[in-house]
């Protein structure tokens, strides 16, 4: 008659076995783990000694990949701007052409077209200035929720542009500086019902440059993007001017929109036509450094964009080494686990049937 030996052959080691076996079976799941996921562990409790590097890592690579996509945004922002600044560059060089075809001898005929050509310009430039980016007016400013002209389709015909038409209509041979004056002076009115543009944007030239959009692509904002009624900060503006390039071009056109039934006959008109060209040019020459400085910023953010990227890289190498599993090596360690397992369970096994005889 044989007497088993405790159960699995001796309680002490029974429960030694027992908790090896759990102990393997722990670490194959563990290895078993990093093997699908690539990670030391489901969570970060159980990563070990690099647990903090990985928690402190997470929310600055979050942050980073947040600058990185206000830089998109921007990106797209920015590049719809430059469209737009190049179509409205465009618009004031055709007016210019025009102004040319009439400057000395012309008949009431030739005016005429000009003046037509003028007001589908007029309603071409306000069109523009009320781009879209999304949701987003990109002529707008800080609020690009609200578009920059706040009626485009009777620009021709609001309080502005009937009160440069009246200063054109009083146009003699002694007077055109007084009627530029005059234009100017209707042109830089912010009054409610007379500025053709939003009430944020019925400011100065100079305040208005100081609502350009902000991006955040680091620990600080920078400012970016183009506001309709700002100044040009690259070059000087005609003695007419309104302090803003944009303006500047939609009173020239309202202008010359005014100069119907004129012929160089006129008193005033060919002082009026060469003095307003020469205004012109200079206003087209601060529309392209605008133009420009949209390209300066586009580079600016791309240079940023370059280092953020960097930066990201650098972070997600860190976080992969203090959280990512040698793929490899845990491969190999379940299968070695896998067999020590094997072994421990073969073992409980054979202690089952052990008894005293086997000792005899």
């Amino acid at each position: 008659m044989s007497t088993t030996i405790g159960q699995y052959g001796g309680d002490g080691a029974s429960i030694i076995l027992s908790a090896a076996i759990d102990n393997i079976t722990l670490m194959q799941q563990q290895n078993t783990w990093q093997t699908s996921a690539g990670t030391l562990a489901e969570t970060y409790a159980g990563v070990g000694d690099t647990r903090q590097t990985a928690i402190s890592l997470n929310p600055k690579i979050t942050q980073v990949a947040s600058w990185q996509s206000n830089i998109t945004n921007t990106q797209t922002n920015l590049s719809i701007t430059a469209t737009a600044m190049t179509q409205i560059v465009g618009l004031a060089q055709s007016l210019s052409t025009g102004l040319t075809t009439v400057t000395g001898t012309s008949s009431t005929t030739a005016v005429a077209t000009v003046v037509e050509q003028a007001k589908g310009l007029l309603s071409e430039l306000a069109t523009a200035l009320n781009t879209q980016s999304g949701a987003t007016y990109v002529f707008a400013g800080q609020d690009g929720t609200e578009a920059p002209v706040t009626d485009p389709t009777n620009i021709g015909s609001s309080a502005m542009a009937t009160s440069i038409a009246s200063a054109v209509r009083g146009l003699t041979s002694s007077n055109v500086d007084s009627v530029l004056a005059d234009a100017t002076t209707a042109a830089s009115n912010n009054a409610a019902g007379t500025s053709v543009f939003s009430s944020n944007l019925s400011v100065s030239a100079t305040t208005a440059a100081s609502l350009q959009a902000s991006v955040v692509m680091s620990t600080t904002s920078t400012k970016v993007g183009l506001v309709a009624t700002q100044n040009s900060t690259t070059s000087s503006a005609s003695p007419t001017s309104t302090g803003s390039p944009i303006r500047d071009l939609v009173s020239d056109l309202m202008v010359v929109a005014s100069m119907g039934g004129m012929s160089s006959e006129t008193p005033g008109y060919t002082d009026l036509v060469t003095k307003l060209n020469t205004s012109l040019n200079t206003t087209i020459g601060q529309l392209t450094d605008m133009e420009a400085q949209v390209g300066v910023q586009q580079s600016a953010l791309t240079t940023r964009a370059t280092a953020l990227t960097s930066v990201n890289t650098m972070l997600t190498t860190q976080l992969s080494d203090a959280r990512n599993a040698d793929a490899a090596s845990a491969s190999t360690a379940v299968l070695t686990l896998k067999t020590q397992l094997e072994a421990s369970f073969t073992l409980v096994a054979d202690m089952k049937n052990m008894s005293l005889a086997s000792y005899l």
